[in-house]
C-alpha cells in the first residue's frame, strides 16, 4: 500500500485531488495457474453451493454474510467457495499458517457481503501485516483489487475504499460501479484545508452524505488530529475535489 504525501499549500476553498485510473492493473480473471494478487483462486466447472457436513464460516462476520446469501457461498476449512454463473464455482484458498506461508503469500479471505443489484461478492483479504479487499463478479469470477472493504453510495453507482493507518499510510480509492469491470481511481492528494497539519491522516470511516460527497469520521490514526478540520470529498465523473 502506498503512502500518500500531504499537500502543504491551501489553495482557495476547493482543492482538486488528482486521480488516475488503476482498473487495468487491479482487475483480472483467475487462470489455470491458480494465483491472482497473491491469492490462490481457481474456477471449477461444477455447481455451488451445497455445504458439506461440518462446513462452517471462519468467524461471526462471515457467518452473517453467508446467512444473508443462502446457496451462494460456503467455507470448508481454509477454502471459500462462491457461486458463479453457468454452474461454475470460484474456489479461494487461504494461506494463513505463518510457519508455512511466506509473508508475501499470507492470505485470509472472508466473505464480507453480496451486492445482488450489482452482481458482486465483497471479500475481505487479510495480509501478513495489512489488509485489502476484492470485488468478485458473479458472472465470470473477474476480480478487482481495492484498498479496503468498500462503502457503497446511496444509489450503488459508486463506492469508496479507504486504508488509513500509521503502518500502511493512506490509500483512498473511488470506485465507479457502473463500469464493467469497476473503474478504480486512486486519490493521490490529501486535503490541505486550514488546520490540517503536515502529517494529517484521513479519519478511518468514510460516510456518504449524498451521491457526490463523502465525509471521513472516527478517530484519526495520527495523534493531534484537529477535529474541527473538515475532511469532505466531492466526487464527480472521474474527478474528485477536497472541500474546505
Amino acid at each position: 500500500m502506498s503512502m500518500l504525501r500531504p499537500v502543504l499549500a491551501v489553495v482557495g476553498l476547493l482543492l482538486a485531488a488528482p486521480t488516475h485510473a488503476q482498473t487495468e492493473q487491479r482487475t483480472a480473471v483467475p487462470t489455470a495457474a491458480g494465483m491472482l494478487w497473491g491469492s490462490k483462486m481457481t474456477i471449477e466447472t461444477q455447481p455451488c453451493c451445497t455445504a458439506p457436513k461440518g462446513a462452517k464460516p471462519a468467524d461471526q462476520a462471515e457467518a452473517a454474510a453467508m446467512a444473508a446469501v443462502p446457496g451462494r457461498a460456503f467455507r470448508e476449512g481454509p477454502i471459500l467457495r462462491l457461486k458463479l454463473q453457468d454452474n461454475r464455482t470460484l474456489k479461494v484458498t487461504d494461506c494463513d499458517d505463518q510457519d508455512a506461508c511466506e509473508a508475501d503469500r499470507f492470505r485470509k479471505h472472508r466473505l464480507a457481503a453480496w451486492w445482488p443489484a450489482l452482481g458482486y461478492y465483497v471479500v475481505a483479504v487479510g495480509l501478513y501485516e495489512d489488509s485489502m479487499a476484492y470485488l468478485i463478479s458473479e458472472r465470470d469470477g473477474r476480480t478487482t483489487q481495492v484498498a479496503a472493504l468498500p462503502v457503497l453510495s446511496p444509489s450503488g453507482h459508486r463506492a469508496v475504499a479507504l486504508q488509513s493507518n500509521l503502518m500502511s499510510g493512506v490509500e483512498l480509492n473511488v470506485i465507479d460501479m457502473t463500469a464493467d469491470p469497476p473503474k478504480v481511481l486512486e486519490v493521490s492528494a490529501m486535503p490541505a484545508c486550514a488546520g490540517a497539519g503536515p502529517n494529517s491522516f484521513l479519519r478511518p470511516k468514510p460516510v456518504w452524505i449524498d451521491e457526490s460527497h463523502v465525509r471521513f469520521e472516527g478517530v484519526s490514526p495520527q495523534p493531534g488530529d484537529n477535529p474541527n478540520t473538515k475532511q469532505l470529498l466531492r466526487i464527480g465523473d472521474g474527478t474528485t475535489e477536497w472541500q474546505c
